[in-house]
């Protein structure tokens, strides 16, 4: 991994973002690009001040992340349409990955449209780590739903990157009693993709997958879910599945979406 963008709002909800993507950098060497979006409708004299504020927020919360660590770091702040600045910036860097901390809930908006967050991570090129828990640590237990599409293989190439060290728990889940057949299909699965080495093998659920996925964590303290964005491997890049979208807005820990 080579280069890292943060998109911080500056809230408590992105701080959280910012530390792990700053432990992050300094674990894997790569280039970190914090960056924070600065509303193009605001008065111009007031995005002025609102830039030179930001950006000496964002040193600060850096450096304070950083300590004696030497990271390659570049705060950008920037004025315009959030997503659409997202988006370029992520592209121009060739990041790798793309940090984010969890949406502001809207009680009564959450339930009739698409979230920001869901927006932002549905239309991104490259895998989202969604950072819903506050700590300073490195992952050590990791959960990887695999729904035996491109995007699921996506996911497990990146935990390596992420959580080098971590315990690894692989589930997959089938809503039909034909257990042989699941097996043999994710067999066919992995024979197709190019995986890591040494992977464990699955706990196959014959269930939903948010039933198996609430069973597992039940019985695990897991900081960090990789899952693809979808579950066919023919789907689009737009196209964000049900069960994810789900995990965007309730996140049990971290969350790793790729595509």
């Amino acid at each position: 991994m080579k280069n890292i963008v943060v998109a911080s709002d500056l809230s408590d909800r992105s701080r959280q973002a910012l530390r792990r993507a700053v432990n992050l950098a300094a674990q894997t060497k790569a280039n970190l690009k914090v960056l924070h979006v600065v509303d193009d409708a605001i008065p111009a004299n007031l995005s002025t001040q609102v830039q030179v504020g930001a950006k000496t927020l964002l040193a600060e919360q850096v450096a304070a992340d950083a300590k004696d660590r030497e990271i390659a770091v570049a705060i950008k702040v920037d004025v315009g349409d959030a997503m659409e600045v997202i988006g370029a910036v992520t592209e121009d860097t060739k990041a790798d990955l793309l940090v984010v901390g969890l949406h502001r809930r809207r009680k009564f908006l959450d339930h009739i449209r698409e979230t920001t967050m869901e927006h932002l991570i549905r239309s991104s090129d490259i895998p989202v780590l969604l950072v819903a828990t506050e700590t300073d640590q490195a992952y050590t237990r990791v959960l990887s739903g695999v729904a035996l599409s491109e995007a699921c293989a996506t996911a497990l190439r990146r935990i390596p990157m992420i959580a080098p060290h971590a315990d690894l728990t692989i589930f997959n889940a089938h809503e039909v009693s034909f257990r042989k057949e699941a097996e043999q299909e994710y067999e066919t699965w992995k024979a197709m993709n190019p995986l890591p080495e040494g992977l464990p093998d699955p706990v196959f659920f014959e269930a939903t997958a948010a039933d198996a996925l609430e069973d597992i964590v039940k019985n695990g303290n897991y900081d960090l879910l990789a899952i693809g964005a979808h579950t066919r491997s023919s789907a689009g890049r737009y196209i964000l599945g049900g069960f994810t979208a789900g995990l965007i807005r309730n996140p049990p820990c971290d969350v790793l979406i790729a595509k």
